[in-house]
């Protein structure tokens, strides 16, 4: 095969990017930045340990579910309620004498 002359020599040369192709590499670049980021973020923060006398925990009900924080006297006057057992909080009374139980408060039984 007969190359162009010349041909080996622009190959072997490093190409020059124009200015979109610059802008666009720094942009792809500092979305995977942020992207790395946000998945570091949201793999080491988050509800891991709750402090002693704090009541936290997910429930769920009929409709949907939801998630529980309470501390100091709002935790105990939470866990000292007696939520009935059974039909649609029943969940919700699980989870939270379990909740009651790790946090150490009375009405956890």
């Amino acid at each position: 095969m007969v190359y162009a002359p010349g041909h080996f020599r622009q190959v072997a040369q490093r190409r020059q990017r124009r200015g979109r192709e610059r802008v666009a590499a720094r942009l792809g670049g500092l979305v995977a930045a942020a992207l790395v980021t946000v998945a570091i973020f949201s793999l080491t923060s988050g509800s891991g340990t709750v402090a002693r006398g704090c009541v936290s925990f997910d429930y769920t009900t009929m409709i949907g579910g939801g998630q529980m924080h309470r501390c100091g006297a709002q935790a105990r006057t939470l866990c000292a309620s007696r939520p009935s057992r059974g039909g649609i909080d029943g969940s919700f009374s699980a989870a939270l004498q379990a909740a009651c139980r790790r946090a150490h408060l009375p009405g956890g039984h």
